[in-house]
């Protein structure tokens, strides 16, 4: 039996290791596979949080609404990070590709139900493109600014990436994303006398899962307001929470720590 939801949650997921997180090279156009090693943290984590009861439930995810609850990036490492996590439900993971309508499904076997399937995958959550820095480290970045005789130092908070995207065009996408993460959300709302708006109107709230890379999933949580600009970093495999503090949908903050036991809710 499911515990008792006292918020409901986003978590943003980054994808596992990759040769080229290894190698500190910046891949966002590029498809790179997990590694042998990120395939195995992404299976420890799945191992340690995700299954009923417990940190990501996901038979619980999307149970109560027939709008998405998973979100993933097109990008083969983020797709396969969802894929090993079986954040499927039904009898497969089902995947529906945003932009083109395409639908298909892996061969893995995941229990549960859902009123809505899919992983919806979405160009919301792809990597900042990081233009002429791609492939590239930060010694080759540095080295070819002072060739340029620009600052050796490179903010992408600030500056964006030369032939990529700046600032404002990462933020007005997540925008879209955060907006209707929000609607699903308020979907199952509910106010209290005095204006608050809680996260949910039943035991169990709507939990969202977002599974992509490590800077647009840093710009989301600044974008959610939970984070200063350009103070968040997020490991291969990482994972962040993001709930309502009070459960007021308007005071999103992120969770540090768990409670001990077998059951995770916060």
């Amino acid at each position: 039996m499911t515990a008792p939801t006292t918020s409901a949650r986003v978590f943003l997921v980054r994808h596992g290791e990759t040769d080229w997180i290894t190698g500190g090279k910046f891949a966002s156009r590029t498809d790179v596979p997990l590694s042998n090693v990120g395939e195995k943290d992404v299976e420890l984590i799945r191992e340690r949080l995700v299954a009923e009861n417990e940190m990501i439930d996901p038979t619980g995810v999307a149970k109560m609404s027939v709008h998405p609850s998973r979100y993933c990036s097109p990008r083969i490492n983020a797709r396969r990070t969802a894929e090993i996590l079986k954040l499927g439900i039904h009898n497969h993971l089902h995947f529906l590709d945003r932009e083109t309508g395409q639908k298909f499904k892996t061969e893995s076997m995941i229990k549960g139900e859902s009123a809505d399937p899919y992983i919806h995958l979405t160009k919301w959550l792809e990597e900042w493109d990081y233009g002429d820095y791609e492939g590239m480290t930060l010694h080759g970045i540095k080295e070819a600014r002072m060739k340029e005789f620009r600052d050796a130092k490179w903010d992408i908070w600030t500056e964006g990436c030369p032939g990529g995207e700046s600032p404002q065009q990462v933020s007005d996408r997540l925008d879209e994303l955060i907006a209707e993460i929000k609607s699903v959300i308020e979907e199952n709302s509910a106010s209290w006398p005095g204006g608050q708006i809680i996260s949910h109107r039943s035991q169990h709230a709507q939990d969202i899962v977002c599974v992509a890379h490590g800077h647009i999933l840093a710009a989301m949580a600044i974008r959610e307001g939970v984070a200063e600009f350009g103070r968040v970093w997020l490991m291969s495999t990482c994972l962040l929470r993001i709930r309502f503090e009070h459960d007021n949908i308007n005071q999103p903050a992120i969770v540090v720590g768990r409670k001990p036991g077998p059951s995770d809710r916060m």
